[in-house]
This record gives C-alpha cells, sequence and structure tokens, in this order.
C-alpha cells in the first residue's frame, strides 16, 4: 500500500533541522571537551578533534548530494561547489591539525609508546591503516571541487563527470570515517 509522496510541511522542517542542530552540539562536545583536559596538548587534540568532527558532519552531509549527482538528477551545482570547498577545507586543516598532534603521538612517553608496550598489534595494524586512510579524503575532495570549478555549471550535461565527481564524494567520505572512527578508538585507549 502506497503512503503516496510526502512532502515536509513548514513544522516537519523545523523538527528536522531542530534535531540536527541538537546532534550537532551534542557531537561537538566530544572535541570541546578537549580544551580543558588536563594535558599540554590540549589546544592541539581540541583543534584536531573539531576539524575532523566538522569533516565528517560537511562530508556526511555531501554523501546526500552525490546521490542525486550519481543518478544524473539535476543538482545545484554553484552550492554543490561551495559545500565541496568547505568539505576540502575542513579535511585539510583535519589532516595539518592530525599532523600537528602526531608529534605528540610519537614523542618521548607519548601515546604510541604506552600502546606499543601494552597492545603492540594495535598500534602495528590499527595506527598504520589510520595514518594512511585518513590522508586520502583531502586529495579525493580537492579533485571533485577542482572539477566543478573548471567545468563550471555547463558540467551539469556532462553524465561521465557528475558521476565521477558523486563517487569521489562517497568514496572520500568512507575513507573519513575510517580513519575518524579508528582515531577515536586509539584516543580512548590514550588521549595525548
Amino acid at each position: 500500500m502506497s503512503t503516496g509522496h510526502y512532502t515536509h510541511d513548514n513544522f516537519g522542517k523545523i523538527v528536522i533541522r531542530t534535531q540536527v542542530g541538537i546532534a550537532l552540539a551534542l557531537l561537538l562536545c566530544l572535541p570541546l571537551a578537549n580544551f580543558w583536559f588536563p594535558s599540554a596538548y590540549s589546544l592541539k587534540a581540541g583543534i584536531h578533534g573539531l576539524s575532523a568532527i566538522l569533516a565528517v558532519v560537511v562530508g556526511t552531509y555531501l554523501t546526500h548530494r552525490a546521490l542525486p549527482l550519481i543518478k544524473g538528477m539535476h543538482v545545484n551545482l554553484e552550492s554543490l561547489r561551495r559545500w565541496l570547498l568547505v568539505a576540502t577545507l575542513l579535511n585539510l586543516a583535519g589532516a595539518i591539525s592530525g599532523n600537528w598532534i602526531y608529534m605528540r603521538y610519537r614523542g618521548q612517553d607519548g601515546p604510541r609508546d604506552w600502546i606499543l608496550e601494552r597492545v603492540p598489534a594495535i598500534h602495528n595494524v590499527l595506527m598504520e591503516f589510520k595514518e594512511f586512510v585518513s590522508l586520502f579524503p583531502f586529495p579525493l575532495m580537492l579533485s571533485a571541487t577542482a572539477l566543478l570549478y573548471y567545468y563550471g555549471l555547463p558540467m551539469q550535461t556532462r553524465r561521465d563527470l557528475c558521476r565521477f565527481v558523486g563517487i569521489t564524494i562517497l568514496v572520500s567520505w568512507s575513507f573519513l570515517m575510517l580513519g575518524f572512527v579508528v582515531g577515536l578508538v586509539l584516543a580512548k585507549l590514550r588521549f595525548v
């Protein structure tokens, strides 16, 4: 039995936007707590956490824009270009701040030494995996953004390019989520 096509009324949109706002605020509490953690590296950890979570949130939003692009549906490319540019910059900020805090991770008596001493397999598999997988989202997002700016709005007629950009966004989001989850696991094992 079909329920027909449902469109959200104004109340429904307000509820959805309120839920998203509350979820985002709660999610941002995770990295914000790092700023008050009793560590000399709390600022670095907080900045990396904020940039990583915002990159995941924007990347997740972009996956909902990528699917219509892959299906060949009409997409507002002007808006998509701006969102992709924001996602690219957030991924760059996450990579830079990740390397910034990585120095502490590998430093003397850092989390790396602690994890290697107690659970070496976690470091040798999980951390090595995270190091590589976390570097992929930025160049992928950059390539999708560059394509959208290079070809401009007439790109909507090029189905091959639209699919490529959509698939690139989805692959980038997959690497982003893998790196994010592994990063959370490592932070849970031993905070910097």
